[in-house]
């Protein structure tokens, strides 16, 4: 079965035959990967990586450089832009208005700057909405980028080494299920699903609550 995913006018399944037919070069395989992440960040480092790598077609070293080099630069592609933007949005009326509640948000994120980076890398509901925040907010760059590249060393390691050893077994399983049981495999990934959105939405109202919370607290004063 042949999936598309089209983002950015950029398709998926074209993408991911350049990476299998540019083995040759590794350095161009590697570069392929790393801009992928920038529009399939999710897709890119758990669903096409690791069964490349399993397959030999895309060797470690460079799966796990292309990965954290891709994702990290994509987090301060995401960062930079807002960051700089506020120098002229602060000179608004309603960030005057506001700036008690903004500098609150400000010093959660400096506080807890390191479980937010590592929350967020895995769960990608509150990524982007987290990382323009911090630029938003101003989070002191050199602890931001830190976690970043730290919490980005990590998925790296996770998608190289573990998951290509999860993939095959996992997948024989799947198919072995499938021939005799293909509504069972239905319900089993539409389980995971569900429970991962569920995560994802109890983790973004925990957030959520913590920031509210820390934007009352000067008024409240």
């Amino acid at each position: 079965m042949t999936l598309y995913f089209a983002f950015a006018g950029i398709d998926l399944d074209t993408l991911v035959e350049t990476i299998r037919t540019s083995g040759d070069f590794p350095w161009l395989q590697g570069w392929f990967t790393a801009v992928a992440t920038f529009f399939f960040e999710n897709v890119v480092c758990w669903t096409i990586v690791p069964p490349l790598i399993s397959e030999g077609i895309l060797h470690w070293i460079t799966a796990f450089q292309s990965t954290f080099w891709g994702v990290f630069i994509g987090d301060l592609l995401m960062y930079l832009p807002v960051r700089f933007a506020m120098c002229y949005i602060a000179k608004l009326k309603w960030i005057h208005k506001h700036q008690q509640q903004i500098d609150a948000c400000g010093h959660f994120f400096d506080r807890h700057i390191g479980k937010t980076m590592f929350i967020i890398r895995f769960t990608p509901g509150i990524r982007t909405p987290a990382l323009l925040a911090a630029g938003m907010l101003r989070v002191h760059f050199g602890i931001y980028t830190l976690y970043s590249a730290l919490s980005c060393f990590l998925q790296s390691l996770i998608v190289t080494f573990f998951m290509p050893k999860l993939y095959a077994p996992a997948i024989a399983w799947l198919k072995g299920l499938w021939a005799n049981h293909p509504g069972f495999v239905i319900a089993i990934i539409t389980a995971f699903f569900l429970l991962f959105c569920i995560a994802q939405w109890y983790i973004a109202k925990s957030v959520m609550r913590h920031l509210t919370a820390k934007n009352q607290q000067p008024q409240n004063s």
